[in-house]
């Protein structure tokens, strides 16, 4: 319903089996170390239904102009702490 190139993508991995049996197979199996495969999905949603299932957020006319992704935050910071360290330090005092 809406061209490729223009379709919310999203890429999501799952488990197979879901956690609470994936300890039940693990006790059963045969083999000692046997990691259970995953399950690769890639997601094409229009923008409607990206929107209805909250993939996607609505925004404001200006910030649709924006086309850059937001920042990521992912790893350790560059000074070195933890990501809700300074948050955490600050209610205690």
């Amino acid at each position: 319903c809406v061209p490729k190139d223009k379709a919310i993508k999203r890429f999501q991995v799952r488990n197979i089996v879901e956690a609470g049996c994936q300890r039940d197979m693990r006790d059963a199996s045969v083999f000692e170390s046997y990691t259970l495969p995953k399950l690769y999905m890639k997601l094409q949603y229009c923008c409607s239904c990206a929107i209805h299932s909250r993939v996607v957020r609505v925004r404001s006319a200006a910030a649709r102009k924006i086309r850059e992704p937001p920042p990521r935050f992912r790893g350790p910071r560059p000074d070195g702490k933890a990501p809700g360290a300074a948050a955490g330090q600050a209610k205690k005092v």
